[in-house]
């Protein structure tokens, strides 16, 4: 433990407000941190902490001067007042790995771990800030993305609308408003007579002012509405416009040539970029005329994943892309079984129904080689359910599975398919049957739901899907003890973290040396993801959404949220370009990654996003586990 001895000197908390622990913290928070650190004094040149050195129990905070970080790769940075060194050790107590030095005179801020940890549960605001930091940190020590190709690579002025639509800064809140509306569209530029950007005008900030600012919509734009822009370069690539959004949490960019705005740039535009340059899989899954074309298509994912991981920042975007490839063929392997039943004479469907798509696959979240994970609701229409309509389904459904099967889809190790009956009911029997779960929680019922409650529409009447998503919300909003025992059953797979949270691999088999990062890693979050939504009545399926989701309902914080998401890219990156390799090898893609094979960034970043995870579990398990806990 370091003790060093305080400085008799008052400290000013305007100078940390500006860094990136405390910036927008209220000041009563600053204080309390400030009130439990030791001040010390480092002349320039000396070293702060070393590679190597124990872990000293502190976090250091910059508090006047600069200091300079060497990373064990070769990069360093600079850094000034309201830095924090030394996040990571804070987080898992192992021996440092890089290197502080002070630049100049250096007086720093030493908050022991026991008073962090004690702040952190006393103050939210400071939880969620390490949060941000975490988050920040995974994403700079990320090369998920780095060689960018293909959309994201062009430059923003292929994707900007142009010119930029402007209005004068003295223009009235309701002038402006009603301009964007006749022209159909969302920002106003807000420029003086020299032509001078002043800032941007949105919608959201109309509304922010007039609705809880108490400004009147005879202002003028200028001091009531006006925001500051966030502006990028035409030439930047738009994966840079991409991330800017979404680090500052804006709508919109203005392009800017100098002094001069050329246009402004949204994520729906992005997005329209994106979309043009999509593989055509989608349109040759729709026109596949037998199982033998759909198989070839299937067969060839990999390359869409490849394309995909290559042309998205985001590895969530790409993992998208690709389900949605997966969703085609499946979706064109029940039309195909339809119209056999219909060829040989068994007619049309007797009642409506929806097959149902579970698991990563309701979650649009599959990867390269998933399983099936299915079933059927029927609808309740009267009269009841006659044998000849029950056979008709039970043919469906067993042909349909043997067919996504020949298709490259193998069937399910646990037989969660629409031609068991388990998973193929009217909706009435559905509901009866996760009531009782919810009434009667077990293990074995948590298990079935952190599959089955992952559910989308693949095919058919999608109001039966929207109606059992209902009653699922509502039972488990009255009866949330089943969520406990999800929790419970998420429980057995951890964050492969050991001692000093050094990375934890497999000791037999054909785990040995590796981790399998879906199991303790993506599946933790999306269990937390989908504990935490159940629990809240959001009906979102996607892990990203839902934690997005989340913060926008104040069930999350948005610290925490950002760090589990910067944690999720990553880990999704890793096991996504892991089974593209293993692909392009002819290899059969698993999960297993060995960290003796990553680059010392790439191990430094799982490091990084498994200790988020660890947190993520650790505030689950603290507010739905059970005694066990």
């Amino acid at each position: 433990m370091l003790e060093p001895a305080r400085m008799d000197q008052p400290i000013d908390i305007e100078r940390l407000s500006g860094g990136e622990l405390f910036s927008g913290m209220a000041p009563e928070t600053v204080s309390a941190v400030v009130g439990r650190a030791e001040l010390r004094e480092w002349a320039e040149g000396e070293t702060i902490f070393r590679a190597g050195e124990p872990y000293r129990s502190a976090l250091f905070i910059i508090y006047d001067g600069e200091a300079e970080l060497q990373r064990p790769d070769g990069r360093t940075g600079r850094y000034g007042a309201g830095a924090v060194l030394g996040l990571s050790n804070y987080l898992d107590e192992a021996p440092y790995r890089s290197t502080a030095r002070a630049l100049s005179a250096c007086k720093v801020l030493i908050v022991p771990d026991a008073a962090l940890h004690q702040l952190e549960a006393e103050h939210p605001a400071l939880s969620n800030a390490l949060n941000h930091l975490i988050a920040e940190r995974i994403r700079s020590r990320s090369v998920a993305g780095q060689a960018i190709s293909g959309a994201l690579a062009r430059p923003v002025r292929a994707a900007m609308k142009s010119p930029l639509a402007t209005c004068d800064p003295d223009v009235s809140l309701r002038q402006a408003y009603a301009t964007m509306l006749e022209r159909r569209i969302g920002s106003l530029g807000v420029r003086d007579r020299s032509g001078e950007l002043l800032g941007i005008l949105t919608c959201a900030g109309i509304s922010r002012a007039l609705a809880l600012e108490g400004a009147s919509a005879k202002d003028a734009v200028r001091g009531a509405a006006c925001d500051e822009p966030h502006t990028i370069a035409p030439h930047a690539p738009l994966w840079q416009a991409d991330e800017m959004l979404q680090r500052y949490g804006v709508k919109y960019l203005i392009v800017m040539e100098g002094e001069r705005p050329l246009g402004v740039i949204s994520q729906s535009d992005i997005l329209r970029a994106l979309i043009s340059h999509q593989p055509n899989l989608l349109e040759r899954a729709g026109r596949a005329g037998d199982l033998a074309a759909l198989r070839v298509l299937h067969d060839s994912i990999h390359e869409v994943a490849r394309e995909a991981r290559e042309t998205n920042r985001l590895a969530s975007r790409a993992v998208r892309i690709v389900s949605d490839a997966h969703l085609a063929i499946q979706r064109r392997c029940v039309e195909l079984t339809l119209e056999e039943l219909r060829a040989q004479g068994h007619g049309e469907a007797p009642r409506p129904y929806a097959v149902l798509i579970m698991g990563s696959g309701g979650r649009r979240e599959m990867l390269l080689s998933p399983d099936q994970d299915n079933g059927i609701i029927l609808a309740d229409r009267p009269p009841p359910l006659s044998q000849c309509e029950e056979q008709w389904f039970e043919r469906f459904a067993k042909r349909l599975n043997a067919s996504l099967d020949r298709v490259g889809y193998i069937l399910c190790p646990g037989d969660i398919m629409a031609r068991n009956p388990m998973f193929r009911k009217t909706l009435a029997e559905w509901r009866r049957q996760i009531t009782y779960m919810a009434e009667h929680p077990n293990q074995k019922a948590a298990r079935w739901s952190n599959i089955v409650f992952d559910f989308d529409t693949l095919y058919g009447d999608e109001s039966l899907t929207h109606d059992l998503r209902e009653h699922v919300l509502d039972v488990l909003g009255r009866r949330q003890l089943l969520l406990e025992f999800m929790v419970e059953d998420d429980a057995e797979g951890r964050p492969p973290l050991g001692l000093f949270n050094r990375l934890v691999t497999g000791d037999a088999g054909e785990r040995k040396g590796k981790i399998d990062i879906k199991r303790n890693g993506l599946r933790i979050i999306a269990d937390a993801a989908r504990v935490y939504t159940l629990s809240a009545g959001i009906a979102s399926t996607n892990t990203v959404e839902r934690l997005q989701n989340l913060v926008r309902q104040g069930v999350l914080s948005g610290g925490l949220a950002d760090s589990v998401l910067a944690a999720y890219e990553e880990l999704l990156d890793l096991l996504l370009g892991h089974q593209v390799d293993q692909a392009a090898r002819g290899e059969a893609p698993d999960k297993l990654i060995s960290p003796d094979r990553l680059s010392d960034q790439d191990e430094t970043a799982l490091r990084a996003a498994m200790r988020a995870v660890k947190r993520l579990q650790d505030q689950l398990q603290g507010q739905f586990g059970r005694s066990a806990f």
